[in-house]
């Protein structure tokens, strides 16, 4: 008889679980607030150790009810937007900010012409912005990034329901429109609950720590996460780690929190907005021995996304080395005690090495990929001086967390079209592979067996076997080997780190190419289908794409999306 190994089980029951997860999500809200978490008998197999989210992570939430069914309607407790004052009186407040001292005469008059002009003294952000660009289009661009983000949270509006109590965003998992975000919640939270029975075996609602430092500002999703992660059947708390808080306990200067969280993370006047959770961060903060309990005692951890270089941050002393907080979840990831989760940014920085920080492809062929610190994000909308190109690629040469072990990660893949920026990266770098998620995807991997699974709604692009060289004309020459894995694929790592044991998805998608392919799957298919695709880029650098046999693009043909060992050539072209 033979004998299946326990990941194989694993893969079987998880797969099995995410279809049922999914099947159940279309039932007329059944799990609305409701504990989903089934009660096992006994643990199962350890399954998957991370649980890396390309971003796009499509909720229904009263902030997001694009994402939520025609039907759906919040309670009067539920914020709907953020709002901010404009009345010449807040304008002052704000002003005589320290922060703010450093505007211009000509900029501070002509916010206030700008406020006196404002249709009402409480609009959203755009309508903010158009405001001021009445008056001076282009104030707010010339504003650094510490001036533009001090004026808006000053501005932020405190909203209170009838009883005084805060306006929150409001999550209903059940009512989101596509199934894959509330599924990849639910299995998240089963993983947790396999974890905490390891010791527990009749435990039924895991213990699942969020830490939201990848934004600038940690405090407006947290209400986000705690409520979705309830919803799949967990108990959650915040974790207030960030860049702010380490420094705080480093330096044993906790009553200066308010002045870090500026200075290091960026946000301004939060004490006013979220007090509870202000003061939460000051009480760890005086006796950080509680918050390194609390992280021995999860068995999840989930981080958000945002910016990866503010996660990573959150985990390193102020001279950059790993914190104690580091060291505990790494000591918990090694002996199998936790599963830890994130999405977007909070996926790249579980990079071990090189960790991504910006750029796009384009950005990538024209400036080359920089181990530098990234410009501001602000400079991708509005060009910005400085020594760093807005689209260049940039990189920490140091990587991340460090918890990912197996080359870098990417998200937004499919989506901002990235394979390019990836492909540089891998190959300039020497790094053995990278892996690229797609939005409302996540890759699951169980470390020790060098396993990896794919669910959710797209895929995972795998770029290994990397080159770059200069030919004797000195032009820029990179090469690789890509796959592609879709939901309910999986593959192994073997010791040469390359992916093997591939197993596809029966996965057919009926759509139409042109209109719905992004433009990188559809020359997938066309060299496929020719043997040999040429495509010219810009700046006259062309990429070829080479199958490397008929069985790697059999799926890719039968509209299964999926394919393996496509090489890639990127180069330029003769003059």
């Amino acid at each position: 008889m033979k004998i299946i190994s326990r990941i194989k089980l694993f893969i079987f029951f998880s797969t099995l679980a995410f279809c049922l997860l999914l099947q159940l999500l279309f039932v007329d809200n059944v799990w609305a607030n409701q504990d989903v978490s089934p009660k096992l008998e006994k643990p199962l197999s350890p399954g998957f150790d991370l649980m890396l989210v390309g971003g796009g992570l499509k909720t229904c939430s009263s902030l997001s009810p694009h994402s939520c069914v025609d039907s759906i309607t919040f309670s009067p407790n539920a914020k709907l937007s953020i709002q901010y004052h404009f009345s010449l009186d807040w304008l002052e407040r704000a002003l005589d900010h320290f922060s703010l001292q450093t505007l211009s005469l000509n900029q501070t008059n002509n916010l206030r012409k700008a406020s006196r002009k404002a249709a009402k003294s409480s609009v959203n952000l755009n309508q903010l912005k158009d405001a001021v660009y009445q008056v001076d289009k282009h104030l707010l661009d010339e504003l650094t990034d510490q001036q533009y983000y001090a004026l808006l949270d000053l501005l932020e509006q405190e909203q209170h329901s009838i009883d005084g109590s805060p306006l929150q965003e409001q999550v209903r998992i059940d009512a989101t429109t596509k199934p894959y975000g509330p599924a990849i919640y639910r299995l998240f939270t089963l993983q947790a609950l396999l974890k905490k029975q390891q010791k527990n075996p009749d435990a039924t609602r895991p213990l699942i720590g969020i830490v939201t430092a990848s934004a600038r500002d940690p405090f407006e999703s947290i209400s986000f996460y705690i409520s979705a992660f309830e919803q799949a059947g967990a108990d959650v708390i915040w974790l207030p780690l960030d860049a702010a808080l380490q420094a705080g306990i480093h330096h044993d200067q906790c009553e200066k929190l308010p002045l870090l969280r500026q200075q290091l993370q960026g946000n301004t006047d939060k004490a006013r907005l979220y007090p509870e959770h202000t003061q939460l961060q000051q009480r760890l903060c005086e006796s950080p021995e509680n918050l390194y309990q609390q992280l021995e005692h999860i068995d999840g951890l989930f981080l958000n996304g945002g910016d990866q270089s503010l996660t990573l941050t959150a985990w390193l002393t102020p001279d950059k080395k790993p914190s104690k907080a580091l060291a505990v979840i790494k000591n918990r990831l090694a002996n199998k005690q936790i599963v830890i989760g994130g999405t977007s940014a909070g996926t790249a920085v579980m990079t071990a090495a090189n960790m991504i920080t910006g750029g796009t492809s384009d950005g990538a062929i024209q400036h080359g990929v920089l181990s530098a610190k990234p410009p501001s994000e602000r400079c991708e909308i509005h060009q910005c001086d400085g020594d760093i190109p807005a689209t260049a690629v940039t990189y920490r040469a140091k990587g991340g967390l460090g918890l990912f072990p197996f080359g870098i990660m990417d998200t937004h893949f499919s989506e901002r079209d990235r394979q390019i920026r990836l492909l540089m990266l891998t190959a300039s770098t020497d790094s053995e592979m990278g892996f690229g998620v797609d939005e409302n995807t996540a890759l699951l991997v169980n470390i020790a067996d060098k396993h990896l699974s794919v669910i959710g709604e797209h895929g995972v692009w795998v770029i290994e076997q990397t080159q770059a060289r200069k030919d004797d004309n000195g032009k820029s020459i990179f090469k690789g080997v890509s796959h592609y894995l879709t939901s309910g694929s999986q593959a192994d790592i073997d010791n040469k780190q390359r992916l093997a044991n591939i197993e596809f998805a029966n996965r057919v998608v009926s759509v139409n190419m042109a209109a719905n392919y992004p433009a990188y799957q559809q020359w997938i298919v066309q060299a496929c289908r020719e043997g040999r695709l040429s495509s010219k880029l810009i700046d006259d650098v062309e990429l070829i794409l080479l199958p490397s046999s008929t069985t790697g693009c059999k799926p890719v043909l039968n509209n299964q999306q999926s394919y393996q060992g496509i090489k890639l050539l990127l180069q330029q072209q003769d003059d």
